[in-house]
């Protein structure tokens, strides 16, 4: 008798449960617009959140967004802009119903005046900087960060390719030498993830292994593991055409010892949008014996705006600077890569699905000069 109530009781519980899960969830709506303040400019791309619910949006060309089937109850809903001040707040969602709000962020205040330009030095305290010691440098860093999450969000909700021309050579007396020229697609979203102290890889799974430079993306730059590897200065600022770039210095932490990348990142102070990002390796010292003719590698990367608040990957120039032979020349190898196109799976508002660009005039078996090659002039 006892079984055969226990039985029952399991199967009551069974059906109980298979009922409760097929209840449908209470839902409701979450619209609203995103303004600058005080002026209540519209704010295109500014990422509207629900982090809890792991429900992420970019605001239209207008600043509208719209949250749909918003489970009924309480929320944070967090809003973030490049250059603003992120602003979080606690909603409620009604069933059935729409939730209408208007935010208003305000501008990162970053100050020219009063920030003091520091040489850069050993990285023994990695980490976020003081915001109360160094806020200057802690909100340059937040905006980094930002231009990194915004990057991160549009290949997660939009994903797309890259069309990339390559030119592959050697750099002698200031001079590129182009062997070969070649087209990739390559995926907006990175295939390999940054791990600290482990740039210099070795292929995996293979019975020849080879040894490949994992170099970190702008993702990278918004994962803990590479904030708490690295040290954070600002290095002063400099004018680029009309605009006035920030450039923050990083720099990777001494207890890793084996090679990782030191970097300088350029912001317009303007619109706080990343601009440049210069990546050298670290260590050079550490390589694996293979690569001990290699004096340094540097990587410097530029990016281009495809809509208000919304910045892709442009270039590339690379460069494998070898170690000084007595009486030989030396060869350097060099890479150029240039964005010819993208295209999305699905465009995010206002974007065109496809987009081309002038291709550069890279051929095989000809010469470059110095001035084709931007990071020529960052020879260590």
């Amino acid at each position: 008798m006892r079984g055969v109530f226990a039985a029952l009781t399991a199967l009551a519980m069974a059906w109980s449960c298979r009922t409760a899960a097929a209840q449908p969830v209470a839902t409701g709506t979450v619209r609203g617009v995103v303004q600058a303040a005080p002026t209540n400019v519209a704010l295109p791309y500014a990422v509207v959140s629900i982090p809890a619910l792991n429900l992420e949006r970019f605001s239209g060309a207008e600043g509208q967004f719209l949250l749909p089937a918003v489970p009924a109850g309480t929320h944070e809903l967090v809003v973030r802009r490049i250059g603003f001040v992120p602003q979080r707040q606690q909603i409620v969602v009604v069933a059935n119903g729409t939730l209408a709000l208007s935010i208003s962020l305000r501008q990162v205040p970053v100050r020219l005046t009063g920030m003091t330009v520091r040489a850069a030095k050993a990285c023994t305290s990695p980490g976020l900087p003081d915001s109360l010691q160094f806020p200057e440098v802690a909100q340059l860093v937040g905006l980094l960060r930002e231009n990194a999450a915004t990057y991160r969000t549009l290949v997660q909700r939009f994903p797309f390719v890259y069309a990339q021309v390559r030119a592959l050579g050697v750099l002698e007396d200031g001079t590129m030498a182009v062997r070969t020229v070649d087209t990739l697609a390559v995926p907006a979203q990175p295939t390999v993830r940054y791990e600290p102290g482990r740039v210099v890889q070795n292929t995996r799974g293979k019975v020849v292994r080879e040894t490949f430079m994992a170099i970190p993306s702008i993702i990278d730059l918004v994962d803990p593991a590479f904030v708490n590897n690295h040290c954070f200065t600002y290095a002063g600022a400099s004018t680029q055409g009309n605009e006035t770039w920030f450039r923050l210095d990083v720099r990777a932490s001494e207890r890793l010892r084996t090679p990782d990348v030191h970097g300088a990142f350029f912001l317009d102070s303007a619109t706080a949008q990343l601009r440049r990002m210069e990546l050298e390796l670290s260590r050079p010292d550490r390589l694996p014996s293979a690569l001990r003719s290699v004096r340094s590698v540097i990587a410097h990367s530029t990016f281009v705006e495809i809509a208000p608040g919304l910045s892709i990957l442009q270039s590339v120039c690379a460069i494998n600077w070898q170690k000084p032979r007595q009486g030989a020349r030396v060869s350097h190898g060099a890479e150029l890569q240039h964005t010819l196109a993208w295209e999305f799976t699905t465009a995010p508002p206002d974007v065109e699905r496809v987009t081309i660009r002038t291709a550069p005039r890279w051929r095989p078996a000809t010469q470059l000069p110095g001035t084709a090659l931007p990071c020529v002039g960052a020879e260590p």
